[in-house]
């Protein structure tokens, strides 16, 4: 929905009324010498101080301490404030020094594997192994004898029988 002119103005109008009520109220006083008024105020301020620093509640001197030790704190660590210049500075110092360490731990170890002898391996020879011989096909179809299957273990019985089954099974899908 669109203002018109004139609710825009009376809008613009409260908006400053409503501004005008949230501040505080300055007085101003007018006279003739204004620089005699203003000389009396800092001699009654003065005095006001002096009177605070004589008078003193227990809280207002726990408050002051609490606000002389913040200050104290922000001193310092205003002080403590590096540039970054120095930071970068700083660092790439460090850098150095590293890498000058690096450099010496490197020659040292150099000269260390110099007067240190290799040893060399010779590799070593893989053991060959023997052929399986295989039983002639007519032998493995017939089952196996008593003394044959004595010298087994039972490992190598159950392995032989499910490879034996295993053929078996395949025959008969392919040829049946």
């Amino acid at each position: 929905m669109a203002l018109t002119e004139e609710q825009r103005q009376r809008k613009n109008e409260m908006a400053k009324l409503n501004r005008a009520k949230k501040k505080a109220p300055v007085i101003e006083y007018e006279s003739e010498s204004d620089g005699a008024i203003e000389d009396d105020v800092k001699d009654e301020v003065q005095e006001v101080e002096k009177v605070e620093v004589e008078i003193e509640d227990p809280e207002i001197a726990r408050k002051k301490a609490i606000a002389d030790k913040r200050r104290e704190s922000l001193t310092l660590a205003r002080s403590k404030i590096k540039p970054k210049s120095q930071i970068t500075k700083e660092k790439d110092n460090e850098i150095a020094i590293m890498k000058a360490e690096n450099e010496k731990l490197k020659a040292e170890n150099a000269k260390v594997l110099a007067v240190k002898p290799q040893v060399t391996r010779q590799p070593v020879q893989p053991v060959r192994q023997r052929p399986i011989r295989r039983e002639p096909r007519q032998e493995r179809e017939r089952e196996p004898s008593m003394d044959y299957l004595a010298d087994k273990n039972y490992g190598e019985q159950l392995r032989e029988r499910h490879k034996h089954n295993m053929y078996q099974r395949m025959m008969s899908d392919t040829f049946m």
